[in-house]
């Protein structure tokens, strides 16, 4: 799942690269807070569906750096069904980057990030994904909250 990001200027990263960038990060300023946040976001493009997951690592109020990748299906599904893999993919890279990421002694708050709201299309839904995200003990943020995914994500679909 963490193959494929780019950093913000496009440059391709593999697993490794991604995780380095991530981690000398953190390091150029050791005692800085550091929130790593997790979203994804999508749209339907002519029978496809453009998702695109973020990391951000934000260095409490000192800047952040964010990465991303893009997976396009090729096939139309409902609203609903967009909602849950936009949480399912974010679920996965979390797992998978905050396993790496503790394995190295790097400390940080983690915060999952879904495109949901109370109100309009996802209200039917949110209380499942959150259920669902929840269980794997994850704090998760939704909007107006979920920078990562309502904000940034959202400007690179």
């Amino acid at each position: 799942m963490l193959n494929n990001f780019k950093t913000a200027n496009g440059k391709n990263l593999n697993k490794e690269e991604l995780i380095n960038e991530i981690e000398n990060f953190i390091k150029e300023e050791e005692k800085n807070k550091y929130k790593i946040l997790v979203g994804t976001d999508s749209e339907n493009f002519n029978n496809q569906i453009d998702f695109v997951s973020v990391i951000v690592v934000h260095r409490v109020g000192n800047g952040a750096r964010y990465f991303w990748k893009r997976k396009i299906i090729k096939t139309k599904i409902n609203i609903y069904e967009r909602l849950w893999q936009e949480a399912i993919l974010s679920l996965n890279i979390s797992q998978e980057l905050i396993k790496i990421l503790q394995n190295k002694n790097i400390n940080f708050d983690f915060e999952l990030h879904l495109d949901l709201s109370t109100s309009g299309k996802s209200s039917s839904v949110i209380k499942e994904i959150v259920n669902l995200i929840r269980s794997y003990g994850f704090q998760i943020k939704i909007k107006p909250e979920s920078l990562a995914a309502s904000k940034i994500a959202d400007r690179l679909i």
